[in-house]
């Protein structure tokens, strides 16, 4: 998901220059590190604090009844890799899936690698000399010293496989963020070397989302026609600021697969805070997801002018698509989940909205992310499985 580094109509006074404070914590930094594992995260007790008595599985989305033989399944190797190893133990997999903060990692491993939450996923340091001087970002988890970010500090991210049917996937969350780790664009590296080192026939990404417009709900699920550049701050005079990328063709029987007793055993809890009691999946040509530069979300004034160019925003997958467009061989999906909606700001009180669209997604983004991991997982059965 995504905030804006400045405000829309003075660019000299970015809105998160002020101290963090427990009226106004750091949203972006607690959205981007909450462990739905850790129980005493700062993102509970400062933005939803009911969340601190429930138990880590409570925390994380419900089993589903996967079809019979068809259910993700861990495949840990036989002994742990070490952290300067490369990737290419797994060349030849079928897909990578790749996803962006702790929340959504935790939330896609509950479902696909139950037993193997993201505590116990593998580091990948390798070369990562290479990324040192890329990665000048002083708001980047790769250059975070405090002890909470241990396993990100000089980290590309963690990683496990597993298989879907017969399909070798193998799961990655990113260490690395497009819009927080400076211009040198390492995430644009680091998505070229995993594909030169796995080799996979199939990248998605996937993970949360801010909801644009009324008409996507809290827990809606984005499978994207294309992904577009809304870069308006930082990488506002670059060639792709404004560039879309159109994905891969859905395998036929993608969409049939996620079906109802799939999706509705976590948007039970999701309707509690107003999402659909079935989420529904944006799918059409020209759905969109709208990659900013800059931390943003979508609210009833249109602050940040998203309203019209896509179903929800977040901070990484057009740059996905920039990359995939050279390797056109590699099917590409962008899958996200509406974790937040447009959040009513009567007031015209962004930092408020900023504040709630916070709090709604530590509620209730790890159940969000249940549909658009089940999106992930029809998608890839449907392509290697049928």
């Amino acid at each position: 998901m995504t905030t804006h580094p400045h405000d829309a109509a003075s660019h000299a006074h970015p809105p998160h220059a002020a101290p963090p404070n427990a009226s106004h914590p750091d949203v972006e930094r607690l959205r981007l590190t909450y462990d739905p594992e850790q129980p005493h995260h700062p993102a509970i007790h400062a933005l939803a604090p009911e969340m601190a008595a429930k138990s880590t599985s409570e925390r994380l989305p419900k089993p589903v009844p996967w079809p019979t033989g068809a259910a993700p399944t861990a495949a840990p190797l036989p002994h742990p890799p070490a952290e300067t190893d490369d990737l290419t133990r797994f060349e030849g997999y079928d897909a990578i899936v790749m996803t962006w903060t702790s929340a959504e990692a935790a939330a896609l491993a509950a479902l696909f690698t139950p037993d193997y939450l993201p505590s116990t996923w593998y580091e990948d340091r390798h070369d990562i000399a290479k990324y040192v001087p890329l990665v000048t970002g002083d708001r980047a988890p790769f250059n975070d010293t405090s002890s909470e970010m241990a396993r990100y500090y000089h980290s590309l991210g963690l990683y496990f496989p597993c298989r879907i049917g017969k399909a070798k996937v193998l799961l990655f969350k990113s260490g690395l963020h497009l819009d927080y780790d400076g211009p040198k664009l390492p995430l644009q590296t680091l998505v070229a070397d995993l594909l030169a080192q796995v080799k996979p026939k199939m990248l998605i990404t996937t993970g949360t989302g801010g909801g644009i417009g009324k008409q996507t709900a809290l827990g809606d699920v984005v499978i994207a026609g294309r992904t577009r550049f809304d870069c308006t701050t930082q990488f506002k005079s670059e060639p792709f600021a404004s560039a879309s990328y159109a994905t891969s063709p859905l395998p036929n029987g993608a969409l049939a697969a996620i079906t109802p007793a799939l999706t509705r055993v976590n948007a039970a809890y999701v309707h509690t805070g107003g999402g659909r009691t079935e989420p529904k999946i944006w799918s059409a040509s020209d759905d969109a997801i709208v990659t900013t530069d800059f931390f943003g979300f979508d609210d009833s004034t249109d602050y940040y002018k998203l309203q019209g160019k896509g179903q929800v925003c977040d901070m990484g997958d057009a740059m996905i698509g920039l990359v995939l467009h050279g390797h056109p061989s590699v099917q590409w999906h962008a899958i996200r989940n509406a974790s937040d909606p447009q959040i009513p700001n009567p007031n015209h009180d962004i930092a408020a909205a900023k504040q709630q669209a916070g709090a709604i997604y530590v509620k209730y983004g790890a159940f969000t992310t249940a549909a658009s991991a089940i999106a992930t997982w029809a998608v890839i059965d449907a392509a290697f499985n049928h």
